[in-house]
């Protein structure tokens, strides 16, 4: 039997899409939009513990540095719901992001697509310790091109999500949560050729920024998060 067969042909299948697509209505979500808009007001920020970096200021201070034509790829994790709520796009801005698919180590690579598709814009990942141990073979691609993508590593030796899921749901029972034996990151940049920076302290981050945007070529930025980060207040 000639298996399928019986199925529509490449053509009728791109009709099938056009007649569809003319019969789809229009849809208005100004309820919903009405809504979202009353959630807004003043953030409230707790100051971190000693040694560590309050996330959400850190991607606020970075958004205000970025270029207003920045293309910022997001993980998946905690630092995916920090840099979707706190990052200020301006018009020009893009942000690319798996959503809730849960491809660790997508931004890596995303990144470097990104950029080589379009050079004009600057291109960041951001992603967290755990998905950047997922894909940071990568740049040696990066590298290899002479990709210019800036990556900043969000570290709390944690699968930082998956952490709070079992804190808040599962009375704390911690399992296949932790990343101890993890490589230091700025020796692994280096072991590439890439220069690197680690920050402890909110004080330091203008300044680290600064130096990540003026370097030339793939930079690594680390940033030091509390283990028990919340990913909402």
């Amino acid at each position: 039997k000639n298996i399928g067969a019986d199925l529509p042909l490449v053509g009728d299948a791109k009709l099938v899409l056009q007649q569809m697509t003319e019969l789809a209505k229009p849809m208005k979500h100004d309820e919903w939009i009405a809504h979202i808009k009353t959630l807004g007001g003043e953030r409230k920020y707790v100051e971190p513990a000693k040694g560590t970096v309050n996330p959400r200021v850190f991607i606020d201070r970075l958004a205000k540095k970025m270029p207003a034509n920045v293309t910022v790829v997001a993980d998946v994790g905690q630092n995916q719901i920090w840099t979707c709520t706190e990052y200020k796009f301006r018009k020009e801005g893009r942000l690319l992001t798996s959503g809730g698919m849960g491809t660790m180590g997508y931004s890596g690579p995303a990144a470097i697509g990104a950029k080589m598709a379009d050079n004009s814009r600057a291109t960041v990942a951001i992603c967290g310790d755990g998905a950047f141990q997922m894909s940071f073979m990568e740049l040696a691609t990066a590298v290899q091109f002479g990709v210019d993508i800036k990556v900043v590593v969000m570290t709390n030796n944690r699968l930082g999500m998956v952490r709070e899921l079992q804190t808040n749901g599962y009375d704390n029972r911690l399992t296949a949560v932790f990343l101890d034996g993890s490589p230091d990151f700025i020796k692994l940049a280096d072991s590439y050729g890439i220069p690197a920076k680690r920050i402890t302290d909110i004080a330091d981050a203008d300044k680290a920024i600064d130096e990540m945007l003026s370097s030339k070529g793939c930079y690594l930025l680390e940033v030091r998060v509390a283990e028990n980060e919340k990913t909402i207040l």
